[in-house]
């Protein structure tokens, strides 16, 4: 037994252990690629740009009268390659700004292909969840337990298999603006950190609704605040807020050579809050199908119905982290500093979902970081329990 554990600390074998986990991680990641790789290595997007134009001005979009339905990954698509070709965004794209658009365009550039730029975004996705996970826990093969849970969800899959969309794009921007945070706070780089952090929330409010970046941004400012150290890092990170209102603007370049000012640029983000305002129903049903799979639909008569994608893995991670918040304010448990900031992500994310109807959709910025505090609480536990028996 003593040889078998000497040989299990040996560097070789932890390679080994290493890289079959690593395998067992992505081989249902893979598959998913693999059984839609059509899409993502074909290259024929001018090909089809014809029958999605096509589509569009016949569609729910344009046609307020007997329209064809176009599913979202089909709008997507002719939106990305009408950027390209020099549309103003603003006359096709009215619930989000055109960033996402763009990246999905970049991609028909490059590969004449739509969903190409998928693939890298979504594994760069990873790899800000394994770094992240790796400042809380410290240990590279914890850090690929959350890593391995949310590769292998369905949530996660499915961005392989209906694409190109744009919560995928976007999340990899929110997964890196908390990253740069963490690392600006931690280190003594913390200008350039605190600087990308900003771009990469610029990125974020630039391709979806910007209230899920005044979320993000709202949760960094609350621990700053919580931290109660008005210090260089602090004024660092206030100087390089304004970095993301301009990548937002940069996004509109089209709209400003048109003649639209960069005032009215920010005139279109309140149309796009009034518009997104309507939506601001079925307060708490977050709760309702993150817990318990109840979904609360928003048509017809609004049914509640469950959802394929949800797993029992979701409310068994809320419970934990919440358990997790509730022993460290009594002090039962100490949280470390990537911890509370990942903490106060959760809580500003959930307040946000709890305002208005709720779709599993918009859970990709939640579970993971849900999962990293749920093994970070077990691994605690263990400890105490550890320690209690001797």
């Amino acid at each position: 037994m003593k040889n078998f554990l000497k040989k299990l600390k040996s560097p070789n074998l932890r390679t080994i252990f290493l890289l079959i986990f690593l395998i067992l991680i992505f081989t249902k990641p893979f598959s998913a690629i693999y059984n839609n790789r059509s899409a993502f290595i074909a290259h024929n997007y001018w090909e089809t740009f014809g029958q999605l134009k096509k589509a569009y001005y016949s569609s729910q979009y344009v046609k307020k009268i007997n329209p064809g339905i176009m599913p979202d990954q089909a709008f997507e698509a002719f939106v990305g390659g009408a950027l390209i070709k020099g549309e103003n965004p603003i006359h096709i794209v009215h619930e989000h700004p055109p960033l996402g658009r763009y990246i999905i365009g970049f991609s028909i550039l490059l590969f004449n292909n739509d969903s190409t730029i998928i693939l890298p975004l979504m594994f760069l996705s990873l790899l800000g969840i394994f770094l992240i996970a790796k400042q809380v826990l410290n240990n590279t093969f914890l850090s690929l337990v959350p890593l391995a849970i949310f590769a292998n969800e369905p949530l996660f899959i499915s961005k392989f298999e209906i694409v190109p969309l744009l919560e995928p794009i976007q999340l990899t921007f929110i997964i890196f603006t908390l990253y740069f945070f963490i690392k600006a706070l931690s280190g003594n780089k913390f200008k350039r950190y605190f600087i990308l952090s900003s771009i990469m929330l610029g990125f974020v409010i630039s391709i979806r609704f910007f209230i899920l970046g005044a979320a993000l941004e709202a949760s960094m400012i609350s621990y700053l605040l919580l931290r109660r150290k008005f210090d260089k890092k602090a004024i660092a990170f206030l100087f390089s807020m304004p970095l993301s209102l301009i990548v937002m603007v940069l996004s509109y370049t089209k709209t400003i050579q048109e003649g639209y000012s960069v005032f009215q640029v920010f005139s279109i983000q309140k149309y796009i809050f009034f518009y997104h305002k309507s939506k601001l129903m079925s307060f708490f049903s977050f709760w309702d199908l993150i817990m318990l799979n109840r979904w609360h639909t928003w048509w017809g008569d609004r049914r509640i119905l469950s959802d394929s994608q949800w797993v029992f893995i979701w409310p068994v991670s809320m419970t934990l982290t919440f358990l997790h918040w509730i022993l460290a304010i009594i002090k039962r448990i100490k949280l470390n500093e990537t911890e509370k900031i990942i903490m106060t992500w959760i809580i500003g994310y959930s307040v946000l979902l709890s305002v208005g109807f709720s779709t599993t959709r918009y859970f990709l910025p939640l579970v993971p970081f849900l999962y990293i505090i749920a093994v970070s609480f077990v691994v605690k536990l263990f400890k105490l329990m550890s320690k209690s028996l001797l």
